[in-house]
């Protein structure tokens, strides 16, 4: 393979962006629980339904031509008896190099889409002029490690550039759902990680604006745009520029420890002890 270099890369695969042998978010989130953790990201990779469903929606909202071009919604059929399996072979090779999915998954992106072409901020921030599954492949100043980055979308609105980040919800998109959804998975972190990576490619631009498009999976599958707020950037960055220097510890020491070999303390959790509070 050819020597890889830092860079902005427009026209990449996600296949192809996935061998490429860099620390992303997906990684170094896991840090925030303990280097195996971490470990066990960079070595495996599993295929789940809630990716797939990610997958399509991504796709809808993105590329609704590409989408309706190139998935295909699979019959309901019982492949266990015969006929059941010479339809879905015949349904196979009609459909041959499309993605198959399933109808619920393709009734969920659908909605989706139908809402963002209702929202008008969510359409122009998806459908205005920009470029779409940016790589970015960059070497970290403080630790040397190689990092990356694969961005949805860049576009720009009232002249201000924005990454455009679209995320599933399997609640109502209110903003405390979003708040709980953003801790929960580190979208902070993932946000700062990407910002990081265009500062560091490209000093001399504006530090763009970064927004989530939050699509609702379940009915009535509405969309709402949230801005990260900056403080939030800045604990995710905080906590991505930790968990590169573990990252680069343990990539030298071949060493990934776990949560440790003595016994810790457990209680109740800080809410909990406010709660029984004797005044």
């Amino acid at each position: 393979m050819a020597e890889l270099k830092p860079g902005v890369y427009h026209d990449v695969s996600f296949d192809q962006y996935a061998s490429w042998p860099a620390a992303n978010h997906s990684i170094l989130k896991h840090f925030n629980k303990t280097p195996a953790h971490a470990y066990h990201e960079m070595v495996t990779d599993e295929e789940t339904e809630a990716k797939t469903l990610g997958y399509l929606v991504h796709m809808a909202a993105l590329e609704p031509d590409k989408y309706k071009a190139e998935v295909a919604v699979a019959p309901k059929l019982d492949k266990r008896t015969k006929i059941g399996k010479a339809e879905w072979a015949k349904f196979e090779k009609a459909n041959e190099g499309k993605f198959l999915a399933r109808k619920k998954d393709d009734d969920i992106a659908s909605a989706i889409l139908r809402s963002v072409d209702q929202h008008p901020f969510a359409r122009e921030l998806l459908r205005a002029k920009g470029a779409q599954e940016l790589s970015l492949l960059w070497k970290d100043p403080a630790t040397g490690v190689l990092c990356k980055g694969r961005i949805d979308r860049l576009t720009t609105v009232s002249d201000q550039p924005v990454v455009v980040d679209v995320k599933t919800i399997g609640k109502p998109a209110s903003t405390h759902n979003f708040q709980q959804a953003v801790m929960a998975y580190d979208y902070h972190g993932q946000a700062a990680h990407y910002l990081y990576g265009l500062n560091t490619l490209m000093p001399d631009t504006p530090i763009p604006r970064f927004a989530w498009v939050a699509c609702e999976t379940d009915p009535p599958n509405l969309v709402r745009v949230f801005e990260a707020e900056d403080e939030a950037l800045g604990i995710g960055a905080e906590s991505m520029a930790k968990a590169l220097q573990q990252f680069k510890e343990c990539q030298k020491s071949g060493f990934w420890p776990g949560w440790g070999d003595g016994m810790d303390v457990a209680g109740l959790p800080a809410w909990a002890y406010k709660r029984f509070a004797v005044d």
